[in-house]
């Protein structure tokens, strides 16, 4: 009997441990999960695979990779625009590999991964849940149209409804019905066409600046996810040459943003504070950065490219943790880590710049040095080495800094928006009276910077 569900995530294994990890990721995340035993059971029993967001292959039993190739091939066939993960013994050569990509695979991970680390949480945490960006109501401009549909985030189930069609004239009323909405979404493959409206469609002189800045947030968010799915595939040279154009790629676009968000007047209200793939300070790296930059130039505190940079890596590693410790992270839960776990957490810098290293995308020192002192505190109660106080850069402080503003000004789904100068004021306010572990000669020189308006 044909099944008409849409499915988020298809798990394809007669493996019970990997269906039921698939299940608890699939509970943990609400996803619309459904598994089978092989691809044509799949595809006898579903009338709309192409709706499927994500799908997940177990390859570990083939003993050839030819063999590995061909359920890929099949299930790219059924769904050409799926997310399509394999998961593979990790005693094929990485060479090997290669072929499985180029049969329609999208990420490889290993089965050494696939219970050890999250990779497999965040790839289908941003794969399903953050497949689609916020775009400000706002910036859409009348009588104009996009070639690209635009979709609202229903609260009660966490869906996207498509309310625009691409091509449409967007009228008057189209706006007035969505005004208080104040953002609709746009999924991930159309960021091109965005941008391209963004630039035929201008708005007044101010406006357009906000636009402009906002288009670049969106730029930076979307290579800088590609450029941590590269770091998370196991193939070899595609992921070498593809990592070092997208870490170019990023460079490039911190710049732009940057320089973008010093034309506009209130630069704090253009990072985007909406959180949708919960996946904490990884998913958040492009608001982290925005926010290190904009302090670092301000402040005149480090080189702010350099610093928006490290800000973008510093948390990357956090994707090698256990899956059981970055749930508690994800639910803010920290401070229920076994020693275990918070042993694994307080190394996460090192496994930030492993990763990027492993990847043979060079650091210079001062990003390097950034990442590893991210999370330390002058009272020598940071990770991962708990250097001396006058070891720890006044830049790395501001990555640190940067990390905890986000944490209190993002707004998740459920969440009552928060007033934005006001939480910014008191969250400052409070570590001038606390130091918490930052100095004090540098929240000062970072005080007068700390307004809405500024």
């Amino acid at each position: 009997m044909s099944n008409s569900g849409v499915f988020d995530l298809v798990a394809i294994s007669t493996n019970q441990s990997f269906i039921q990890r698939c299940a608890h990721l699939a509970s943990r995340f609400s996803f619309d999960f459904s598994h089978y035993d092989n691809p044509d059971t799949f595809s006898n029993d579903t009338t709309d695979a192409g709706s499927v967001k994500c799908f997940i292959l177990d390859c570990t039993k083939f003993s050839n990779i030819h063999e590995a190739a061909g359920p890929i091939q099949v299930a790219r066939q059924m769904m050409d625009k799926s997310y399509i993960i394999c998961i593979l013994d990790a005693r094929v050569k990485p060479e090997q590999m290669e072929l499985l990509k180029k049969s329609g695979a999208n990420l490889i991970i290993l089965d050494t991964e696939f219970t050890s680390n999250s990779k497999l949480e965040f790839i289908t945490s941003q794969v399903i849940k953050s497949a689609y960006l916020p775009i400000k109501v706002t910036d859409l401009i009348l009588d104009s149209s996009l070639e690209a549909p635009l979709y609202m985030l229903m609260p009660k189930n966490q869906k996207y409804l498509k309310v625009y069609k691409p091509g449409l004239n967007i009228g008057n009323e189209f706006l007035c019905r969505y005004e208080d909405a104040d953002e609709l979404y746009l999924h991930r493959n159309d960021v091109s066409k965005w941008l391209e409206y963004v630039k035929s469609f201008p708005a007044d002189e101010e406006h357009q600046e906000v636009r402009n800045c906002r288009a670049q947030f969106i730029k930076l968010q979307q290579v800088f996810l590609d450029l941590v799915l590269i770091l998370s595939d196991q193939t070899s040279s595609t992921s070498f040459s593809d990592g070092k154009l997208l870490f170019e790629d990023c460079k490039k676009f911190t710049k732009d943003l940057l320089t973008s968000l010093e034309k506009v007047r209130y630069p704090w209200q253009i990072i985007n504070n909406s959180s949708v793939g919960d996946f904490g300070s990884v998913e958040r790296g492009t608001a982290i950065a925005a926010y290190a930059g904009l302090l670092s130039r301000k402040s005149n505190i480090g080189e702010p490219e350099r610093v928006m940079l490290a800000a973008l890596l510093s948390d990357i590693g956090i994707l090698l943790l256990s899956p059981a410790a970055t749930e508690k992270i994800r639910e803010q839960k920290a401070g229920k880590l076994s020693a275990e776990e918070k042993m694994e957490f307080e190394k996460h810098p090192i496994f930030s710049v492993n990763q990027i290293l492993s990847k043979r995308i060079p650091l210079d020192d001062d990003v390097r040095n950034m990442i590893m002192l991210s999370h330390e505190r002058t009272d020598q109660k940071g990770f991962p080495n708990q250097p001396s106080p006058n070891k720890i850069t006044e830049d790395s402080a501001l990555v640190r800094l940067s990390q905890e503003i986000d944490q209190c000004l993002t707004i998740r789904m459920g969440d009552i928006k928060k007033d934005f100068a006001a939480a910014f004021q008191a969250f400052i306010e409070a570590k001038l009276e606390v130091g918490d572990g930052y100095s004090l000669a540098t929240l000062y020189k970072l005080r007068p910077h700390f307004k809405v308006t500024s």
